[in-house]
């Protein structure tokens, strides 16, 4: 019933409008979620289940990280928060219904699941040290059977709609449709004499739109910075020490030796007896003895030889390093000299002859190349200690002094260097790291005047901060947005004079008026494009999004382009799109099918929420903005 009653309003701009404002992801927030007990208090109730702080703080963070700079904070907490309650509202409807999911549903889904699993197999190694309790672990799959629950019941949505042939039709014809348009640009540029701002307007402006003009709040950070790179650079490294690291690590200087070659393969079964492996053994040896009598390698691999891949090409193999070839064939191979033609060689694919062609590599980096690498790999060793110790120290005397960083700079001696004033958007060089934005900007550092902890930005690079100046957000002076205020205003304005003027030209045309005779009497040119697609380039972008939006029986529109001129639109003629490519109307179908399930999850979320108890702590959703 539930469904039936879904599927009848599932049509029209109701349907749109549902399909627009709800959006029910059904995924887990991530494995660190189920560590750790939960003792907060709900931000809001949904029948007896409270979705508590840290359950909305969790999923705040995990889509604050996808949408990062794109959407603003609040809003996503209300997408986070609508669909939570969407999600539970569900659950509670499901599980009251009486589906559940198995516990080998689950099982297979940790199985398959990629954060557990080494080389592509699961590794009950990692799952337990991903989720070390009977806590987390409980917990965890309690996310998953939920997570399975609402996709099963959206799979069923999905896989139960219906799409006719002719509403796929339909929409083929809209989306391959042609239509044959000219077009004509008013300038607004025109009008700029015609138009003044007053400073009552200017001033106006400024009052209703303060918001537009607000500097963001901006911190300057007092910070001392520690790389053991840089600690690196102050020690002195002798030529003994790095002829020694050199030798000691000559290998990684050497390039590795690869040899080409060519083979004849002589074949027996995995089952050859003694008398089967002596024939072959024969018959190879028959050949190794036309070779060394002057027969031509290659063209006895071609006769001979018994490897499909390299037979008709004289047996060549190319190039292989060590480890590569069975080690039977290894040894010989990387025996030979350049045209040296081996003894037969036996391994688990039969007879071999080797003959090798070429060697490349093998050749070492000389010293005065790698001087450099080797000196910083040398220092970088050796203040391997003091670097640990001076973090240990640093993090400590910052935390046991947190009003002050002078005495870390004299534990450490030490410069205490400034930042220029940045905003939470970052700045350059270390203060583009987000985490170090986030905590100078956090409640410990910002709010309360601490030194920050230990900030990792790096391998082997940390550094503590604190805010030695507050510029807290403020609107800019009317003098200095005056102009950008009068500039805007007048590009309203002049835009707004040649709308008024394109609209008089399309009711002449409406009229009667044809369009040449317009162009003649307000010197403007009339660009004929042609039958075009939608995906047609040569034509502006504004003017092909409006040409293709009117209605059949208009003929005639305006509509304003990005840099304020205003165009005006003529629809010659329409032609639609043919329904005959199979795999265009499958794709549509498919298309098609995934809209009409979602629309229908919506509604059907909607419905089940109206039916559901919901409670929201405004109060405490507040102390969270």
């Amino acid at each position: 019933m539930l469904l039936h009653s879904i599927r009848e309003k599932a049509t029209g701009w109701f349907a749109w409008v549902i399909v627009i404002l709800i959006s029910i992801p059904f995924a887990l927030w991530g494995i660190n979620s189920y560590i750790t007990p939960d003792a907060n208090p709900s931000v809001a109730n949904v029948g007896d289940y409270k979705i508590s702080v840290q359950e909305f703080q969790n999923a705040v963070q995990t889509e604050s990280k996808e949408f990062k700079g794109q959407i603003d904070d609040a809003f996503i907490k209300k997408i986070v928060l609508e669909r939570l309650i969407s999600n539970r509202a569900l659950i509670n409807f499901l599980t009251n219904s009486g589906q559940s999911i198995s516990k080998e549903q689950i099982d297979l889904f940790i199985r398959t699941d990629g954060n557990f699993q080494l080389d592509g197999v699961f590794s009950e190694d990692l799952y337990n040290r991903s989720l070390p309790s009977a806590y987390s672990k409980s917990n965890y799959r309690n996310s998953i059977a939920r997570q399975l629950l609402l996709q099963q019941f959206s799979n069923g949505i999905n896989s139960s709609s219906f799409v006719s042939e002719q509403e796929v039709k339909r929409v083929i014809q809209l989306v391959k449709q042609k239509r044959d348009i000219a077009y004509a640009v008013i300038k607004a540029e025109e009008f700029k004499d015609a138009v003044t701002v007053t400073d009552e307007e200017i001033t106006n402006y400024y009052q209703n739109f303060k918001n537009q003009f607000e500097n963001p709040e901006q911190i300057q950070l007092a910070y001392i910075e520690l790389s053991r790179k840089e600690l690196a650079k102050d020690i002195q490294i002798s030529d003994e020490q790095i002829n020694k690291y050199y030798q000691d690590n000559l290998s990684q200087y050497t390039q590795a030796e690869r040899r080409k070659a060519s083979h004849i393969l002589f074949t027996f079964s995995t089952d050859a007896d003694t008398d089967e492996k002596n024939k072959v053994k024969a018959e190879a040896q028959a050949v190794l003895d036309k070779i060394n009598q002057g027969a031509e390698f290659s063209e006895m691999a071609k006769e001979y030889s018994k490897d499909p891949g390299s037979a008709d090409s004289g047996g060549d193999l190319g190039f292989f390093g060590r480890g590569e070839m069975v080690p039977a064939f290894e040894e010989s191979a990387f025996s030979l000299n350049p045209g040296e033609v081996s003894e037969l060689v036996e391994s688990s694919f039969g007879y071999h002859i080797i003959k090798l062609s070429s060697i490349e590599g093998g050749e070492s980096k000389p010293l005065e190349s790698v001087k450099d690498k080797i000196i910083e790999a040398i220092q970088i060793d050796q203040v391997e200690n003091s670097y640990f110790e001076k973090s240990e120290l640093m993090q400590t005397t910052a935390y046991e002094q947190p009003d002050s960083l002078e005495p870390v700079a004299a534990e450490l001696n030490m410069k205490i260097k400034q930042s220029s004033f940045i905003t939470k958007a970052g700045g350059e060089g270390i203060f583009s790291n987000e985490k170090l934005l986030n905590i100078a900007f956090g409640e410990n550092v910002l709010e309360e005047g601490n030194n920050s902890d230990l900030i990792g930005l790096a391998d082997d690079h940390v550094v503590v901060v604190r805010v030695i100046e507050r510029i807290p957000a403020n609107t800019k002076p009317l003098d200095e947005v005056k102009e950008t205020i009068q500039s805007r205003l007048k590009q309203d304005l002049i835009t707004a004079k040649a709308q008024e003027k394109a609209t008089e030209l399309v009711k002449q045309l409406t009229e009667g008026v044809s369009f040449d005779e317009l162009a003649q009497n307000n010197s403007f040119t009339i660009e004929n494009t042609g039958t075009v697609d939608r995906q047609d380039m040569k034509v502006p972008g504004d003017i092909m999004r409006k040409a293709f939006t009117m209605p059949r029986e208009m003929k005639f529109s305006t509509t304003k382009m990005m840099n304020g001129d205003i165009a005006i639109i003529a629809v010659k003629s329409i032609e639609d799109g043919d329904s005959g490519d199979q795999a265009l109307f499958e794709n549509i179908k498919k298309a098609l099918l995934q809209n009409k399930g979602n629309i229908e999850m919506s509604l059907s979320i909607l419905q089940i929420r109206s039916n559901s108890d919901i409670v929201i702590n405004a109060q405490l959703l507040n102390e969270e903005e």
